[in-house]
Formats: C-alpha cells, sequence, structure tokens
C-alpha cells in the first residue's frame, strides 16, 4: 500500500511540474558524446522533429527496463512519427567507463547516448530523480515532463511525441 501511495505521490509532482514548466526553452549547456567530445544541446535540436531526452544512471533499476523498452519500440515509433531521442547518463566521472560501455553490452543502439557527466544539463533542466524523460517540441519548447518508468508507459511517451510532433 505504501509503495502504491509513494507512486501516485511521485506522479502527481511529474505531472504539476510538467505543467509549470511547460513551454520553456531547452538550455544551451554542454554534455559529451560517446567519444568525450563537448557537444551543446540545443545542437540536437533539427526544428523538425520533437527531441526526447531520457536521463538514466548505471545504478538505476528502472533505468535499464525503459531503455529495453525504448530499444524495443523507436525503430517502429520513428518511421511513423520522425522524432530524435538521446539517452543521457547522468553518472559521474568515477562509473563514466561503466556508462560508455553499457549501452554496447545491452544491445542499445537504437538511438545516440550522452554524458552528462557534472550534472549541468540535469540542474538546468532541475531533475532530481531517475529516469526522467522530457520531449520538447521541434522549435525547442519542453511539451512534456515524466518522472520514473512502469511498463507501458512508453506508450504513452509516443503519444505524446505525436502530439509535440504536430503541435498539439
Amino acid at each position: 500500500m505504501m509503495k502504491r501511495l509513494l507512486t501516485l505521490v511521485i506522479a502527481l509532482c511529474a505531472i504539476g511540474a510538467s505543467a509549470e514548466l511547460r513551454g520553456q526553452s531547452l538550455p544551451n549547456v554542454r554534455v559529451q558524446d560517446a567519444s568525450g567530445k563537448a557537444v551543446a544541446v540545443r545542437s540536437l535540436m533539427d526544428g523538425k522533429k520533437p527531441l526526447v531526452l531520457t536521463f538514466w544512471s548505471t545504478t538505476c533499476k528502472p533505468c535499464m527496463k525503459e531503455l529495453d523498452a525504448l530499444t524495443d519500440e523507436y525503430t517502429d515509433w520513428n518511421e511513423e512519427t520522425p522524432f530524435l531521442l538521446y539517452a543521457v547518463s547522468t553518472d559521474d566521472t568515477r562509473s563514466l567507463a561503466r556508462a560508455k560501455a553499457l549501452p554496447a553490452g545491452k544491445g542499445w543502439d537504437a538511438f545516440p547516448f550522452l554524458f552528462d557527466v557534472n550534472q549541468d544539463l540535469m540542474r538546468a533542466l532541475n531533475i532530481s530523480s531517475m529516469p526522467h524523460l522530457v520531449i520538447y517540441t521541434p522549435d525547442g519548447k519542453l511539451h512534456y515532463s515524466h518522472v520514473g518508468y512502469m511498463p507501458g508507459d512508453e506508450d504513452t511517451l509516443f503519444e505524446e511525441v505525436k502530439k509535440a510532433a504536430s503541435g498539439r
């Protein structure tokens, strides 16, 4: 019972935060790509497709389940409604090597991985729990934010991607 209540409270907080922050612009902080090169987050936008960022860490079991589900669905979804998806590791320098190796070991090769080693992007977006997923419209405005993962959440994600692509 307590676990269900806690899940409900977290979900309600996430919904409230989403409505409150909706429309905010994507911050222009830098993260690293897999080779260690700095990447400005705004450069990920192409102006045509929604951008999805899912934040994860190597110690987060729900994150692993979410990344498995997204890997399974991404190609089919992207054919129906094109969108950009990046998985952003929030692991620090101590676990960076593990975070970089994990995608290949798990077969997560459907979309690129980025590394927010200093948690600059995480702080800029006021993210404190993992997994945390955000969707930006093609013009870089926050459309949707979701904390946590339960099987089936990926279906809601795709519905929100379609809304962000259509401007609803």
